[in-house]
C-alpha cells in the first residue's frame, strides 16, 4: 500500500479524486459527511494517517464553506462554542495517538465509528435527558470523545450527531455547529501534524487540486439538495458505508492473521 510520500504520484490519485467528488456531493446534499466517506474509502488502499493527510485541506475548505452557509451562523457558534473547545483538546490527544500508534488497529476504530453512525437511530431511542440536566459535563464528554475520534480516525460525526439531536437542534443550527466542530478539529489536526513534522506547505500544494475538486462537488451537492429527498441519498450512503466497514475489518484481519 502506498504511503503519503508516494501516494499522490501513484495510480491511486485518479481514484482519490473520484472519492473526493462523491464525498463532496454527499456533504453538499446532507450538510455533513465528507470525512465519513473520504477517510475510510482512502484508508482501504493505504493507511489511516495517509488518508487523513490527503483529505486534510479539502476537509478544512469544505467545513469552512458549510459553516457560514445558511446565515445566522454566529448565533449557533455563540451558544455551542464550548463543545468546539473540547473538540480541539480531544483532537490534540487523538492526533498524537495517530502519529505514534500502529495504524492498522485504527482501521478497526474507524469501522466501529461507522457502525455507530449507522445505528444512530437506535441510539437516539435511549433516554438522553441527562444531557440537558448536566450541560457542562455532557458538552465536555461528547466534545472530548468527538475530538479524540477526529484526531485518530477523522470521524467525529457519531457522538456529535447523537449529542446535538438529543438537545433538539434544528437542521440548520446543527449543520453549522457540526461544521464548526469539524473545522476546529481539522485545524487542530493540521497544527499538530505540522508541529510533529508530518505536514508542510508541500502537502497543501500537492492536495490543492483535490481541494478544488471537493469544493466544486460540494456546490453541486448543494444544488442537488433542493431537488431530491435526503432520505434517498442517505439510503444509498448507508449501503456504501456497510460495505466499507466490512472491507476495513477484512483488511485488518488479513494484516494480522497468517
Amino acid at each position: 500500500m502506498p504511503q503519503f510520500d508516494t501516494f499522490l504520484s501513484s495510480p491511486w490519485l485518479a481514484g482519490v479524486a473520484v472519492i473526493m467528488i462523491v464525498a463532496g456531493l454527499a456533504h453538499g446534499t446532507m450538510g455533513f459527511g465528507f470525512p465519513l466517506i473520504s477517510t475510510p474509502m482512502i484508508a482501504m488502499v493505504t493507511d489511516i494517517q495517509t488518508a487523513i493527510l490527503v483529505s486534510l485541506f479539502p476537509n478544512l475548505a469544505i467545513n469552512l464553506v458549510s459553516l457560514v452557509r445558511g446565515g445566522n451562523w454566529r448565533a449557533s457558534i455563540v451558544r455551542y462554542w464550548p463543545v468546539a473547545v473540547y473538540v480541539l483538546i480531544g483532537t490534540v490527544a487523538g492526533t498524537r495517538v495517530l502519529v505514534l500508534a500502529d495504524p492498522e488497529p485504527l482501521k478497526l476504530l474507524l469501522a466501529a465509528m461507522i457502525v455507530v453512525y449507522l445505528q444512530q437511530a437506535r441510539l437516539r431511542a435511549i433516554d438522553w435527558s441527562w444531557l440537558e440536566r448536566n450541560p457542562r459535563l455532557s458538552a465536555a464528554l461528547f466534545g472530548l470523545v468527538a475530538g479524540f475520534l477526529s484526531g485518530t480516525v477523522n470521524v467525529a460525526v457519531p457522538p456529535l450527531v447523537i449529542y446535538f439531536m438529543a438537545l433538539g437542534l434544528d437542521a440548520l443550527a446543527m449543520t453549522q455547529i457540526l461544521n464548526l466542530c469539524f473545522f476546529v478539529g481539522r485545524g487542530t489536526q493540521a497544527l499538530t501534524f505540522g508541529a510533529s513534522g508530518h505536514l508542510g506547505l508541500s502537502t497543501f500544494v500537492a492536495t490543492a487540486p483535490l481541494t478544488a475538486v471537493s469544493l466544486a462537488a460540494l456546490f453541486v451537492g448543494m444544488r442537488i439538495q433542493r431537488r431530491i429527498r435526503p432520505q434517498v441519498f442517505q439510503g444509498l450512503l448507508r449501503k456504501v458505508l456497510w460495505v466499507m466497514t466490512l472491507i476495513l475489518v477484512v483488511q485488518v484481519a488479513r494484516h494480522y492473521l497468517p
